[in-house]
């Protein structure tokens, strides 16, 4: 709440044409503890701050919104839903996801914990639940209970290159999590992304 507490206190009070000391009466408290709430010197609590804008006459609303700066795994897989993209425009989009989870600053966990909606194609369904599990290992931390449904593995092997080079460094150096998914792709493809 920091100082937005006492902004929307102090604008409260002056839309109602209160005083500090009339606010402190209406709202069970004293008008030192106004000045202190409005000041920022004291934060109130959420039930303390919603009696004291009651008391002014209006009503503290709370609203929780995206972060439009987080780019979550749920937020790639609509992505990629797009009926528009190719395969190679949809690969794209996976590495930027995964270059973006390098410079983000949020928890890992965070940005993987949501369980992407399918997307249409079992192989980036596989490719999502792989990427998942190979980041959360890489990081120490338990992966998501989604990256163990069976929806996230494929029935047989998905060479994501076509050339034979990369399918030999797919065949050696595919990640575990991506491999038991029947994912071909090199630990190296995902670290040059």
């Amino acid at each position: 709440m920091d100082d937005a507490a006492g902004a929307a206190l102090r604008e409260s009070r002056r839309r109602a044409g209160l005083t500090q000391s009339e606010l402190a009466e209406f709202g069970a408290t004293s008008q030192s503890a106004v000045a202190a709430y409005e000041s920022g010197a004291r934060q109130p609590t959420l039930p303390v701050l919603s009696r004291m804008i009651r008391a002014t006459g209006h009503l503290l609303e709370l609203q929780v919104v995206a972060d439009p700066q987080l780019f979550r795994l749920t937020d790639l897989a609509r992505k990629i839903s797009g009926a528009a993209l190719d395969e190679a425009r949809r690969l794209r989009l996976v590495f930027e996801f995964l270059r973006g989870v390098q410079d983000d600053g949020h928890p890992l966990l965070l940005l993987v914990a949501g369980e992407p909606e399918p997307t249409g194609d079992a192989r980036f369904d596989a490719l999502l639940g792989a990427l998942a599990e190979d980041l959360c290992v890489r990081a120490g931390i338990t992966p998501p209970s989604w990256v163990h449904d069976c929806s996230r593995f494929l029935d047989g092997a998905w060479w994501v290159s076509e050339l034979p080079s990369g399918r030999a460094q797919a065949l050696v150096h595919a990640p575990a999590s991506f491999r038991r998914r029947g994912v071909m792709l090199a630990r190296h493809d995902l670290q040059a992304a």
